[in-house]
């Protein structure tokens, strides 16, 4: 690996993971080896904190992109598959053109997210909670998904699919990660107490 690759992927977020793993009771992994993640237990599973580069062709040229990613795994349902993002102009094209998102009655969460799920009662029971609502049009970034992690004849985790929190860039704030910590455990909390 070149000097500018290596020294791109490795940022000054180690020390802020590590310091956020030892304030929850969580656990570093491999710190220093390049697949350094954080473990933190949590009643619904383990949460795992993670980087993920993604090499993406930019011309002729692959370019690493990064992202932290939070995951826990939840047992199989596909009732409870859903994702959330925020909503931006590409939402409002297709809109006009007739896309339909789930709508949880409150028109300022409805404007500010698009919410998808196979079962749209399980969707807008899970953003039912007022105060989850708010958490996230206050703080949320990237995209949440329960999905379905079966690949082409492979599923790397049979029984189980993966809830994951997935931002742009490696998180290097102290702050910024507890907020990230926050928007994923609680969700998780939800699926668990709601039934499909």
């Amino acid at each position: 690996m070149g000097k500018r690759l290596r020294r791109l992927l490795q940022s000054d977020h180690l020390a802020v993971w590590e310091t956020f793993a030892a304030e929850v009771g969580g656990s570093w992994h491999t710190p220093g080896s390049g697949d350094e993640y954080v473990e933190i237990p949590h009643p619904d599973g383990p949460i795992v904190i993670e980087k993920d580069v993604t090499m993406v062709m930019v011309g002729q040229v692959m370019v690493p992109v990064m992202s932290t990613t939070f995951t826990a795994y939840r047992p199989t349902a596909s009732a409870k598959r859903f994702s959330v993002s925020r909503a931006d102009f590409a939402t409002s094209v297709a809109e006009w053109f007739g896309r339909l998102d789930i709508q949880v009655d409150d028109e300022t969460f409805d404007r500010a997210f698009v919410l998808k799920g196979d079962t749209p009662d399980f969707v807008r029971r899970l953003f039912a909670d007022t105060t989850l609502r708010t958490l996230y049009l206050d703080d949320f970034e990237g995209s949440l998904a329960l999905k379905d992690d079966t690949a082409l004849f492979t599923d790397p985790t049979p029984g189980l699919d993966p809830l994951e929190l997935s931002v742009s860039g490696l998180v290097n704030d102290l702050d910024r990660l507890r907020q990230l910590y926050t928007l994923f455990a609680a969700p998780l909390t939800r699926v668990g107490q709601i039934g499909a």
